[in-house]
């Protein structure tokens, strides 16, 4: 209406960062991807470890269980009232798990976390379900965000607009590639963006399963297949995290 109400004095971004105080959490900047990160990968292993894989033939091996779930208020589901998530501890159990050592500093993640992970399977098709979350000293676990992506839908292609350089998938029919059994195949995707500050003596965690039963309708294999989730020198499954403050 052409009123100067200051609005375009602001900076365009503003984002909330998670784990610190209320008052100090609202941050802003001029562009986004903030222009000081440096992403890290992460590597699977027997923890989350910044060292890539050395050996050969490393994997683990896993049978599907349906029953795990990000709970019935997620984002899915608590669309007009305040979602809520639950204590992931019980969840990541019945799930595959990759953490870090706990932290020797706060470590802050802003922006789009990318997976690479490399699986072996029978079964003809996979949903994957990927979390990020905070480990406290007690082995709570508290979601921080996540991903998702239908195995079949794993070719990459070309986005029709400036996506941020992040991995796109088209999704078309023609594109759909069923899992070749028993050859590894590459899943890269991005799990949504997140601010958040990983407090200092608390553990980084990546939780990877093929079900949410509150919130998906994933085709149910009887029996439930197994999966190998490969993290060799040839398959170094990971997660590239974008960081703040590390130069």
């Amino acid at each position: 209406k052409g009123i100067d109400n200051g609005i375009m004095d602001e900076p365009p971004i503003h984002y909330y960062l998670l784990g610190t105080a209320t008052k100090e959490a609202w941050k802003t900047a001029d562009a986004w991807p903030l222009v000081n990160l440096d992403r890290k990968s992460f590597y699977f292993g027997s923890t989350l470890q910044p060292e890539p894989p050395s050996a050969s033939g490393t994997h683990d091996s896993y049978r599907v269980d349906y029953s795990t779930t990000s709970g019935k208020l997620s984002r899915w589901t608590a669309v007009n009232w305040g979602h809520k998530y639950p204590n992931m501890r019980s969840n990541d159990t019945k799930a595959l798990t990759y953490t870090t050592a706990p932290l020797d500093s706060p470590l802050q993640v802003i922006g789009h976390p990318v997976v690479h992970i490399w699986l072996q399977t029978n079964a003809p098709d996979l949903d994957l379900f990927v979390y990020l979350e905070e480990v406290d000293e007690d082995g709570n676990s508290t979601y921080v965000t996540e991903g998702i992506l239908r195995a079949s839908h794993r070719a990459l292609g070309n986005a029709p607009f400036e996506n941020l350089g992040l991995p796109w998938h088209n999704h078309f029919k023609s594109e759909l590639q069923a899992i070749p059994a028993g050859e590894a195949i590459e899943l890269v995707f991005d799990l949504l963006p997140t601010a958040c500050q990983f407090s200092k003596d608390k553990r980084i965690r990546v939780t990877v399963t093929f079900a949410d039963a509150d919130n998906f309708d994933t085709p149910v294999i009887d029996p439930p297949p197994v999966v190998q989730l490969l993290r060799d020198k040839n398959h170094p499954s990971l997660v590239e995290l974008p960081l703040l403050g590390l130069r």
